[in-house]
């Protein structure tokens, strides 16, 4: 909160720099892992396990972006999705690559920026939610996750290693101590999860909608306007 209090407090022709220098410390953090991996003998790189596929890997490439591009359908993804798997990436860990003292540290800075970007970006920058777009995100997220799961069964079937590919858990449901995620077999566990999904990006859209003002008619969700 620190960080989204900075932010609130700069001036007008403060802001878009150090954006843009918090983008380039993002974009950095996005190689710690692959060069730690390569430098230490004991971590492996693995199509199977070390792409950033996983929708909290997503959205740390994308808010770095972001703070360059500032798109308006990044910031409502980032805001949906980041938040929901910052939030419950922190509450319920799942270190898919170990959990050596750097990763630990990298694993909680990503899902912290994943959660506080999007509210720097909606309070500093005046980026709002469109009427529906939780909605919208969720089309955008289930289609997303199901071509990952094609993904996987391509690595798992053709290219088959001692490590399976799960990336987005879409290949067997993620060892956590969540509400969300029952001990159910594939594929019914899915289902829960995008109903998770739902309800969370639903609180998160009132708490958004609580604190700043619906984006204006101009700004409805038609892929044109949110992608310009």
């Amino acid at each position: 909160m620190l960080l989204v209090h900075f932010f609130h407090r700069l001036e007008e022709g403060q802001k878009s720099p150090m954006l843009k220098r918090l983008g380039i410390f993002l974009f950095l953090g996005n190689v710690t892992l692959p060069l730690y991996a390569i430098l230490d003998p004991d971590q492996a790189l693995t199509w199977h396990r070390s792409l950033p596929l996983h929708f909290c890997g997503m959205n740390y490439i994308l808010i770095a972006v972001n703070c360059f591009a500032r798109n308006r359908f990044v910031f409502l993804f980032t805001a949906f999705l980041g938040t929901v798997g910052g939030i419950h990436g922190i509450l319920t860990p799942q270190l898919t690559v170990g959990d050596a003292p750097l990763v630990l540290v990298d694993y909680y800075m990503r899902h912290t920026a994943i959660i506080f970007l999007p509210i720097i970006m909606a309070r500093s920058f005046g980026f709002q939610f469109v009427r529906f777009g939780w909605m919208w995100i969720y089309v955008v997220a289930a289609l997303l996750s199901s071509s990952i799961g094609v993904f996987n069964w391509v690595l798992n079937t053709f290219f088959a290693d001692d490590i399976l590919a799960n990336y987005m858990y879409m290949w067997e449901a993620p060892k956590a101590d969540n509400p969300f995620v029952p001990k159910w077999p594939w594929p019914y566990y899915i289902f829960a999860l995008h109903a998770g999904l739902n309800l969370n990006m639903v609180v998160i859209n009132v708490i958004y909608r609580w604190r700043s003002p619906l984006a204006s008619a101009a700004h409805l969700p038609r892929w044109k306007q949110l992608l310009t």
